[in-house]
């Protein structure tokens, strides 16, 4: 008898006066798959598909080409693994690969949220043999036929665009290094340096990002220099003289509850702003992390909530991408082309391809242990050495293999959350950090919910019309499942 998958999930439908119909959207996160369902579908999938409401054998069937069901947990965990296998694959080969080098840790602000916790304020700049010496290195680490083209070389911290003869030389040099092997640079700034380095970095750098946490007095109590000199005044100069340069900016907002509010108004004062209109600027909002000492902070999932409350109801918070809120992202992205993000079952790239390497000749997987020297992977200098165990904790993480990630629909997609935290906090790999994820897709769904209504209706999307006595509208296009032979291919509904 065929059991629902652990992976769906059943959101109910409401219309613009708010009230429940009686429409659910049943959407599959291991599928990929998405229709619209009557409320007598979804009590069939709560009960298992039988019991006191049996569906007829074509609005079954359906419902099992689409991955809705399976013929037991052990065929669904067995293609899950085999779907992992292959899309790690897929990444591995398509996505594109971060190589970050880390020129100084030292950093002149003392952001009270910082994971770096400012271990290296004392921190000296690389040298110009260990510049070379890492260029030397880098193929040892690429991706097996990967193009340069699709290598991000980007500069981080400490804060790298500090106003510093040496450490600007360096930056440079590695800028000069990485354009000359054909990757896009990028850089990582706090911006307070940045208005003096403009005229070294035109026509040497893609990409700049720089973090506005509110406005003026906001930014200065979250971003302080020492002495509490302001930081957001030479950090607003830095990013209009970019921008004149012809410089691309990407602003992050790093939000949580005590900044959240006045965003709006920041928003007024970038849109005031010459450079804003330029083409070459971009606001995107990114969930401050759990990284503080008593290892507490509200839900990343409540924060969210108050952001789209936020964004319902004040038009100025239109100029920010919300795509640091993943479950966000991939329904906008759903909309776009008929597709969510491919399944993962992992977090981040450092479970793919990411590599950091610093200024001591050590080698790290993610970015938030740069610095913990007992969490490198391994050394690029005097020799390239990698150390298996420690690379597979990174590389080999996946949430089928952590016990508390098993019923959670969110599984394929988050891939457990943030292994970083989950070490953080749990001293271990194999436990989940939760996040947003699947609260974004709640929230995706219902906002949409006229969308996917009329879209079900219509039968022009991947979104297709199922009641408990017919299927009204099937979507016929392929999706992407492991069929049970072990072959990954492209099947569903022909």
């Amino acid at each position: 008898m065929l059991m629902p998958s652990t992976y769906n999930v059943v959101v109910p439908l409401k219309g613009n006066d708010g009230a429940e119909q009686d429409y659910h959207v049943l959407f599959n996160t291991l599928a990929g798959t998405l229709d619209v369902i009557d409320g007598k579908v979804a009590t069939a999938l709560k009960e298992g598909g039988g019991g006191s409401l049996p569906l007829p054998p074509d609005v079954l069937g359906y419902l099992d080409q689409r991955g809705y069901y399976f013929e037991s947990r052990q065929d669904e965990v067995l293609r899950s693994r085999i779907l992992y296998d292959e899309m790690m694959r897929f990444h591995r080969q398509s996505a594109r690969q971060p190589l970050v080098v880390i020129p100084s840790y030292n950093c002149d602000l003392k952001c009270p949220y910082c994971w770096q916790r400012l271990y290296h304020m004392d921190s000296p700049v690389m040298s110009e043999e260990m510049a070379n010496h890492l260029f030397e290195a880098l193929p040892t680490f690429l991706e097996k036929n990967h193009s340069p083209d699709k290598t991000d070389l980007i500069i981080f911290g400490g804060e790298p665009l500090q106003d510093k003869p040496a450490l600007r030389a360096r930056v440079l040099h590695l800028l000069e290094l990485g354009r000359r092997a054909g990757y896009s640079t990028k850089a990582i700034s706090n911006g307070v340096g940045l208005a003096p380095n403009v005229p070294y970095l035109k026509g040497n750098i893609d990409v700049i990002q720089v973090t506005i946490d509110g406005p003026a007095e906001i930014h200065n109590k979250r971003r302080p220099l020492p002495g509490r000199r302001e930081s957001f005044a030479p950090m607003i100069e830095g990013i209009a003289r970019a921008v004149d340069a012809g410089i691309h900016i990407n602003v992050r907002v790093n939000t949580d509850m005590t900044n959240l509010y006045t965003l709006p108004e920041l928003s007024e004062f970038a849109q005031a702003q010459p450079w804003f209109s330029s083409g070459l600027v971009r606001f995107h909002l990114a969930p401050v992390k759990n990284h503080n000492p008593r290892k507490e902070s509200p839900s990343e999932s409540d924060l969210l909530l108050k952001v789209l409350e936020l964004v319902g109801r004040d038009e100025r918070m239109s100029i920010y991408d919300l795509s640091g809120f993943p479950g966000i992202k991939y329904f906008q992205g759903f909309k776009d082309s008929g597709l969510f993000s491919p399944h993962r079952f992992f977090n981040c790239e450092a479970q793919i391809n990411f590599f950091a390497f610093d200024l001591h000749g050590d080698v790290y997987a993610c970015w938030d242990t740069a610095g913990l020297k007992h969490l490198a992977v391994g050394s690029f200098s005097p020799e390239v050495k990698l150390d298996p165990t420690k690379l597979g904790q990174w590389r080999k993480r996946t949430a089928l293999d952590i016990a508390g990630c098993q019923p959670c629909p969110s599984s394929p997609h988050c891939g457990g959350g943030c292994q970083f935290l989950a070490l953080e906090h749990k001293k271990t790999f194999l436990e989940s950090a939760c996040d947003s994820m699947m609260e974004g897709y709640v929230q995706a769904i219902q906002s949409n919910a006229n969308w996917l209504l009329e879209r079900a209706r219509a039968g022009d999307h991947a979104v297709g019309l199922v009641t408990a006595r017919e299927v009204v509208t099937p979507v016929t296009r392929l999706f992407g499942l492991a069929d049970s032979d072990g072959k990954a291919e492209l099947i569903g509904c022909a």
